[in-house]
């Protein structure tokens, strides 16, 4: 790290432009993330793999990215966000392009590892940027993250698909966020690390800092209600469109066009969080997403027309959207001395979410059938219930030690 990084404050200016270096960095890291799964099939009809072989890729992802949540902030303490960034960018870029190259399994599951490992630096430190720059209106920067980030998601299938009805085949959509994540590591690389929130006389000390303190109770509970909520989605949007088609009757096309309720509602969902995060009470904000999210739950499972089914896949987006920015507000509140660390075990949450949801949810439907198994997602819905209000329990507990 450079002097030229610890000179001065950020300025409006430059805060508004860091903002958006995070938020572009976390919607393309979705991106990344979400486009290996328009992708797999590809990979397997091409290299005859198995449906358990080709799983190794999201594995391999998700193996990246709970490395990073266990060891990532001893990377960022060593080149700093500025570097860490860079690096993120360039893990995007660089598992892309390994991904489109790969002469065979090993290769293309080695690219998602990188994709996880390396991109994964991104959501790993954007929080604590975020929480730096904007301080206590930190819940709307995370919000507008989660808006970025969801349109970014939605646009890897939509690119896939437009490349592949085009003719260009699945490289040209992999290939598309690997240039736009060179792209704007070079638009944004003269930031400094000052300018990305690090204190000018203690960027090095934050860190040492944040590996000194021990993450509290509190946080470990929210961090618990983030896993829980992130299982949610993972889970629904993996097997929504089989049990619509399955349980519910749609066509295999029908089942396809109204899964994508619940990522438009889980869009929407997040331009409202938005606008009230400024309005409403947080606690308040998520506890009534958590009970969209069930109301939503009853549509989607109970028994009903299909209609009624398709409107629950839309309500459950709609809940699910706020949970994951509301939830790392909670969970770096929770740590105000130790932010960087508490930004970095917040990857492993998704990480274990990516790797074990979609899976349990297959395999419980394995032995009970996809409508029956489904009944996990009300679990998790209380579990996030549950680790909420036992966070914001211990959380006062420590207050009134302290006030001893």
């Amino acid at each position: 790290m450079t002097s030229a990084d610890l000179t001065v404050a950020p300025s409006a200016g430059a805060r508004t432009h860091a903002t958006w270096y995070c938020w572009l960095l976390s919607g393309l890291y979705v991106f990344s993330v979400n486009v290996q799964g328009n992708v797999v099939p590809f990979l397997q009809e091409a290299f005859t793999m198995s449906y358990r072989a080709v799983s190794l890729h999201s594995s391999a992802t998700a193996t990246g990215i709970i490395l990073v949540g266990l060891f990532g902030e001893r990377v960022a303490a060593r080149l700093g966000r500025r570097r860490s960034l860079w690096l993120a960018a360039g893990g995007f870029s660089g598992g892309g392009i390994l991904l489109c190259i790969a002469p065979a399994p090993w290769a293309s599951i080695l690219a998602c590892f990188v994709t996880g490992l390396l991109g994964a630096l991104a959501p790993a430190v954007t929080p604590v940027v975020l929480a730096d720059l904007h301080g206590p209106r930190r819940a709307a920067a995370y919000a507008g993250q989660g808006i970025v980030a969801y349109c970014y998601g939605l646009a890897a299938p939509l690119l896939s698909g437009l490349a592949i009805w085009a003719g260009l085949g699945w490289r040209a959509a992999v290939l598309a966020g690997a240039f736009v994540g060179i792209a704007i590591g070079l638009h944004f690389r003269r930031l400094g690390s000052a300018e990305l929130g690090a204190a000018p006389d203690a960027v090095s000390a934050a860190h040492a800092g944040a590996r000194r303190e021990s993450l509290p109770p509190a946080y470990w509970a929210f961090w618990s209600m983030v896993v829980a909520s992130v299982s949610l989605e993972c889970g629904i949007v993996f097997w929504a469109p089989a049990y619509l088609e399955r349980v519910v009757g749609f066509s295999a096309a029908g089942a396809a066009a109204a899964a994508a309720g619940f990522p438009l509602g889980a869009l929407i969902g997040r331009i409202a969080l938005r606008t009230l995060v400024a309005r409403v009470v947080l606690r308040r904000l998520l506890i009534t997403s958590l009970a969209v999210v069930a109301l939503g739950f009853v549509l989607y499972w109970g028994i009903g027309p299909p209609t009624v089914a398709v409107v629950g896949v839309f309500i459950l987006g709609l809940g699910i959207g706020p949970t994951f920015p509301l939830g790392i507000e909670f969970c770096v509140g929770a740590a105000p001395k130790a932010r960087d660390l508490a930004s970095m075990r917040l990857a492993i949450a998704f990480g274990l979410a990516l790797l074990a949801a979609p899976i349990a949810l297959g395999a419980l439907a394995d032995v009970m059938t996809l409508g029956p198994a489904h009944l996990a997602l009300p679990v998790l819905i209380l579990a996030a219930f549950i680790t909420f209000f036992v966070g914001e329990a211990l959380q006062r507990r420590a207050a009134l030690v302290v006030a001893e």
